[in-house]
């Protein structure tokens, strides 16, 4: 495997997993029963994303059997403030916190593949910012479904 590829999966892997540990362990720091369960299926689909990643570290990376796709973008991160941590934190601010974070993610992977020249890495990459860019679309439904008000 080229040294390119094999350091974006370790870097890839590492922040599944740190995200995986930061969510398990936010579900101590609230309360509240919709943010505790928010937080546990974060927890679960990082950690599938990092399987998802050793999987193609170990077997090598595939063709792209998918087309890439446009994903809607409600653009509620832009507005939103607050969510800067999970302490104590109500079911808005932790899906504040995570919309957040998922941007973080699609902002990384973005810039990653601006400067990996391998293309099977360069492809990774491509599909990692789709499935942080569909993580965050869902997180921007379930916010504006559970907050949006009109008048």
């Amino acid at each position: 495997m080229l040294d390119e590829l094999a350091e974006l999966l370790d870097t890839a892997i590492y922040k599944e997993i740190a995200a995986n540990a930061f969510y398990s362990a936010g579900q101590a720091k609230t309360q509240d029963p919709g943010a505790r369960m928010l937080m546990r299926e974060l927890a679960e689909e990082e950690l599938k994303h990092s399987q998802w990643l050793k999987d193609f570290k170990e077997k090598g990376v595939p063709r792209p059997s998918w087309q890439p796709e446009k994903i809607a973008d409600l653009m509620i991160s832009e507005y939103l403030t607050g969510g800067d941590t999970l302490e104590g934190a109500g079911l808005q601010d932790t899906l504040t916190f995570a919309i957040k974070r998922e941007l973080q993610a699609i902002d990384f992977y973005s810039r990653m593949m601006g400067v990996i020249r391998d293309e099977p890495a360069r492809r990774v990459c491509q599909r990692l910012v789709r499935e942080e860019t569909r993580h965050k679309l869902r997180l921007e439904k379930l916010y504006d479904d559970m907050f949006y008000k009109e008048n």
